[in-house]
């Protein structure tokens, strides 16, 4: 009989050993913010953040919800955010289907983005700028276009990779008409791709040294930077669900976590021909790779733009009753309602705690009694 490791997990990983407060004093020039996120993280249902004790009347039974952390490097939360992020945006989404365009940065440029989220905010306006250029050009008339840009910054080995991935709506509007845009023609893609980077990079903030190598991009990449067109077009519940992987995960998931142990850390790789294989690194190198990801508060990973700006979405409004959000609803939908795993029914919030109880679920005289004790 063959025994697998235990699984790791990312939290474990900087547990163990103490190995984030070591790699927090090996680089005192680390971000106080991503330092936040990552100390968020660690505390992430942790009896110290107390507990909220919620009571279902049907069942008679109590139950301790823990506080959650809602950090930017957390597997479980960043689940719970996802999805309810999705909920959410994919009212706003057109009816009409979509199609992937991923547009990608040479390896030469990559030192010059680096931890420059200014400058990675270009990457996604640059994207908006080439997919209405080249639709313009396509159809040789001036046409609005909604579309979705998404930036990611890693690879599947956590090096610094950006990219972007836009779902572009197959359907413009000129003149008040919808018409047909179903394809991207690639040649055309990856030049007016390359030009229109190099330019908006150029403006801005980069020096004299910086400006000369995007230049140089132009003879070392004579047909221009690469870029990929999905073969199929995409529905609305599928483009929502590709891009809310990028809203808030870390660079890696923990089922991608072979093995840990003795300060190394084995991680698993697919290749193009979807073979697997394995590269490990140091556990100071991976947390490194981990948390240059994270990116600054506010920043917006995936963007909106053309007839989903916010804008149009304004204009729309006057015209659609389905997109109308009164202050009413909107606040009703915020409220947090827990719900008994027996009976469904909505539980009633009885207090925090600021211990943890011996049992996850308990009686009523039980929950009298520790009421008691808090007071």
């Amino acid at each position: 009989m063959t025994t697998h490791p235990p699984r790791c997990s990312i939290q474990s990983i900087l547990i163990d050993n103490n190995n984030w407060e070591r790699y927090k004093l090996n680089h005192p020039e680390l971000d106080p913010y991503k330092a936040s996120e990552v100390d968020k993280m660690l505390l992430c249902c942790n009896p110290k953040k107390g507990y909220f004790v919620v009571y279902c009347e049907h069942c008679s039974e109590g139950t301790v919800v823990h506080l959650r952390c809602n950090s930017k490097v957390c597997t479980n939360c960043g689940t719970k955010y996802v999805d309810q992020w999705v909920k959410k945006q994919k009212r706003k989404l057109l009816e009409e289907t979509h199609r992937l365009v991923t547009l990608t940065v040479p390896a030469d440029l990559r030192p010059l983005l680096k931890d420059r989220w200014n400058l990675l905010r270009i990457l996604q306006e640059s994207a908006n700028e080439t997919i209405v250029k080249v639709a313009s050009k396509k159809l040789r008339k001036q046409v609005k276009i909604g579309m979705l840009v998404g930036l990611q910054t890693y690879g599947q080995d956590m090096k610094f990779h950006p990219h972007v991935h836009c779902m572009i709506v197959e359907k413009v509007i000129f003149n008040g008409q919808l018409i047909d845009f179903k394809y991207v023609p690639k040649q055309m893609l990856r030049r007016v791709w390359t030009d229109t980077l190099i330019k908006n990079l150029c403006r801005g903030d980069v020096s004299h040294q910086d400006k000369i190598l995007l230049h140089s991009m132009e003879d070392k990449y004579p047909y221009g930077f690469i870029t990929d067109v999905g073969k199929r077009s995409m529905r609305r519940v599928e483009v929502i669900r590709y891009l809310a992987r990028y809203m808030r995960h870390p660079a890696i998931a923990n089922r991608r976590i072979l093995f840990y142990g003795r300060d190394k850390v084995i991680i698993r790789l697919v290749d193009k021909q979807k073979r697997e294989y394995s590269t490990w690194y140091h556990v100071d190198e991976f947390i490194a790779k981990m948390i240059q990801h994270i990116q600054p508060k506010q920043f917006r990973v995936v963007r909106w733009y053309g007839l989903y700006s916010r804008r149009e979405v304004r204009l729309n409004r006057k015209h659609n009753e389905q997109r109308l959000e009164t202050i009413s609803s909107e606040i009703d939908s915020r409220k947090m309602v827990f719900r008994c795993k027996k009976c469904n029914n909505p539980m009633i919030y009885e207090f925090i705690m600021p211990n943890k109880p011996p049992d996850k679920r308990f009686s009523r005289e039980q929950l009298d009694y520790w009421i008691q004790l808090a007071n």
